[in-house]
Parts: structure tokens; sequence; C-alpha cells
């Protein structure tokens, strides 16, 4: 009787264990189940807590503040400067726009003081160097330079400014200048002067403007006195007023 009895236990104990392994391995796969839930959901929210930062540039203070709150995000003015843009208007944005912010956080931006206005003073007729000097005392400096064969104004100096004098200036604080190389120089071809009076060939080239030199005398048999036996530059030769035309004459 014992022995029949021991014999029935054994099937119902087996089936005990068997029940307690499901109910343990589904417990295991529930807290895992849960935990990944959890991360998941975790991730989610850190995410959910980020917003893309609007564009700013060109807004003004109201206005960028507004779209920044509309995103859960704050504003903060960190400076000032001059720029083209209106008085009160954003010119730069930190971090820029796109770039992904968790909300309460602050963006900074710079305000727009408007075009920053000066005096521009007359540089014509001054030279580079003082013009220099001139525009660092207005708190403006030298922008372009440029150099061009002209019959205004003297050589070396400033015949034309940008932008012209009186005016106001705005954001960019520099003057371009235009400075004169003087008439172009025009070129001649030397005739030939052997043979003709020194004198009256040395008096029509200084009347036209040329430059002669002191007229060197030496004797030369056969010839006329007082005339050109020899002359630089040689005829044919180019030659300019600047140039000096040297004569020797027959004594």
């Amino acid at each position: 009787m014992v022995a029949l009895m021991s014999t029935r236990s054994e099937p119902k104990t087996s089936g005990r264990l068997a029940r307690l392994s499901s109910l343990a391995l589904m417990a295991a796969i529930l807290v895992v189940a849960g935990t990944l839930s959890a991360l998941t959901a975790m991730r989610f929210a850190i995410r959910g807590r980020e917003v893309a930062v609007p564009e700013l540039i060109g807004k003004t203070e109201e206005e960028a503040r507004r779209l920044l709150e509309d995103k859960g995000l704050a504003m903060r003015v960190s400076n000032t400067r001059f720029s083209e843009l209106p008085e009160g208007r954003v010119v730069e944005q930190f971090p820029n726009a796109g770039a992904r912010l968790k909300t309460s956080r602050s963006v900074r931006v710079l305000l727009s003081l408007g075009n920053r206005k000066y005096a521009v003073p007359n540089l014509v007729g001054a030279s580079r160097r003082a013009a220099e000097l001139t525009l660092a005392q207005s708190h403006l400096r030298l922008g372009a330079t440029l150099y061009a064969h002209t019959t205004e104004g003297e050589p070396d100096t400033i015949v034309y400014q940008s932008p012209p004098p009186g005016s106001q200036g705005g954001a960019d604080p520099s003057v371009n200048i235009l400075i004169s190389r003087g008439p172009q120089e025009q070129y001649y071809i030397m005739p030939d002067l052997i043979g003709r009076p020194a004198e009256l060939v040395a008096s029509r080239a200084r009347s036209e403007g040329f430059r002669v030199g002191k007229l060197s005398y030496r004797k030369s048999q056969g010839v006329e006195p007082g005339v050109v036996i020899q002359q630089k530059p040689q005829a044919g030769y180019r030659v300019s007023k600047n140039d000096t035309i040297f004569l020797d004459v027959s004594q």
C-alpha cells in the first residue's frame, strides 16, 4: 500500500516543478520586456525635450523672443553691434538655426545698432599719406586705392573719392580714392636736325615744351659754323617731353 502511494506522487511533483519553471521563465521575460520598455520610454522622453532652434536673423527682439518661447526656449541678448540691419534686429544667434537644444535652455543673440553714421572728410587734392591721417582722425580707414593718368589735379594727389565729401557713411567705414599719375605721356619721333641752324632748332624745341641741354661747340672742317653736326637722340628715335635733347654745334 505504501509502495503504491509513493509511485502515484512522483508525477504530481514533476508537473508542479514544470509549472513553476514556466512561471519563472515568463516572469523573467516580463522583467526584461519591462526594462526595455522603460529604457525606450526614457529615451523618447529625453528626445522629446529637445527642439530645433528657429531662424532669428533679421527678426525684431520681440519677434525672436516669441519664436523661442513657442519652442520652450529662452532668449538672452549678449551684445550689440553696428550693422546694415535696422536697429533692434537680430544680427547673430548662438546656436545657429536648426541646431537641437533642450527646452528651457537659452539662445544668445546679438542685436543691431543700425548703420554707424559718420561725416566723410574732403580728401581731394591731398596725398595718400595725408588722406590716411585725415581718415584716422575721423575714425575711418582708407579703402581701395587706384591710380590713373589724368589732366585733373596735380600728380600724386587724390582727384576722386567715394563716398564723396560731406556724405554720411554707412556700415562700411572705408573711403576709396583715385590718385592722379599726371597727364598721359606723349611720344614723338625725333626729326633729323643735322645741318640745321642750332640756335633756331633749340629755340623751337623749347617753345614746343621739349628740354634742350647746353649746346656743345666743336670745330668741324667743311661745315658752316653754328649748324648741328650731331644730335642725341638720333633721328627716328622715340622721344617725350621729359627727355633732354643734346646738340653738338659746329664752331
